[in-house]
């Protein structure tokens, strides 16, 4: 019977023993977020007023945008635009080679345009191209475990509504043709953040008065080469996830019969000797409070 209060004693003890030291588990690292880019060859954002009315037809297009992971290639761009040229599709842009090309994994991400001997036109102007250049490309990356970097190289040679040009670099190239109009080009913006990269080659601004194909005026911007990409995001490690402090860590004790038929504490996914000494100090605990009980049993009965 004594035996028996023992045990019942014990097992009720460590029961409620549920907060021991340890060590907690971490939590599994969350995935790695792998970055975005983004790459379009030549983009138009024009406004073209006609003849033979007084509202602007816009003219939203792009040729090769893409985004990551992808690539595409692409040397011609036509589009139809409302009151052109009887309603035949326009040759906006044309080259030998172009090229968009993207890429966003763990390791990082980075976008690529490549242009080749290309012409650019604006809707009703003939004769000399808007824009005429030779190789011409913007690459961007963004890797997860360096500074992101943006790179354009300049085409060698470039000509502006018929003229060759030198660009410069310091600010716009301005180029005005009489009984044309006016382009300004600037070459080579580029910006970079600690997690960002952006690159665009040429951008154009465009006001020109063709005067044909029933086109009185276009106005607007054309970017040629165009990149950008957003660093990975790495996942966390385990020394950065933060580890609980010691009054935080909480074990459940679980209770199971022993191979000698008594109970014993089982295992609870913690190691170390804290949960050994905390598990020790309450046996030995409830063995006093136990032994006490049994003695004053006894002196109670050899009395009466």
């Amino acid at each position: 019977m004594r035996h028996s209060v023992l045990r019942a004693s014990a097992a009720t003890a460590l029961i409620a023993v549920l907060v021991l030291p340890g060590t907690a588990q971490a939590a599994d690292p969350a995935i790695a977020s792998p970055g975005r880019a983004a790459a379009v060859t030549a983009e138009l954002d024009l406004n073209v007023a006609l003849l033979a009315g007084t509202a602007a037809v816009p003219v939203r297009i792009s040729l090769n945008k893409v985004e990551s992971p992808a690539s595409r290639d692409g040397s011609v761009l036509t589009a139809k635009v409302d009151g052109v040229d009887q309603g035949r599709p326009v040759t906006l842009v044309r080259a030998e080679v172009g090229k968009s090309t993207t890429k966003a994994d763990a390791t990082g991400s980075a976008a690529k345009v490549e242009l080749l001997d290309a012409d650019v036109r604006a809707p009703g102007l003939l004769g000399a191209a808007l824009l005429e250049l030779e190789a011409l490309s913007a690459e961007v990356t963004c890797p997860v475990d360096g500074p992101p970097t943006a790179k354009v190289n300049s085409p060698a040679r470039i000509t502006v509504l018929g003229k060759p040009v030198t660009l410069g670099l310091n600010g716009p190239t301005h180029v005005e043709v009489p009984g044309v109009g006016m382009v300004d080009v600037q070459f080579s913006r580029r910006s970079t953040t600690s997690g960002t990269a952006a690159a665009s080659a040429l951008e154009v601004t465009v006001d020109v008065n063709p005067l044909k194909l029933n086109v009185a005026k276009v106005t607007g911007k054309i970017t040629v080469a165009s990149v950008s990409c957003e660093k990975p995001v790495p996942a966390p490690s385990p020394s950065a996830a933060g580890t609980p402090t010691r009054a935080n860590r909480a074990v459940p004790a679980v209770v199971s019969e022993s191979p000698e038929g008594g109970r014993a504490l089982a295992a609870t996914g913690s190691s170390g000797t804290g949960t050994v000494l905390a598990a020790s100090g309450t046996l030995l605990a409830v063995g006093a409070v136990a032994l006490r009980m049994t003695r004053r049993r006894r002196g109670h009965a050899r009395k009466h």
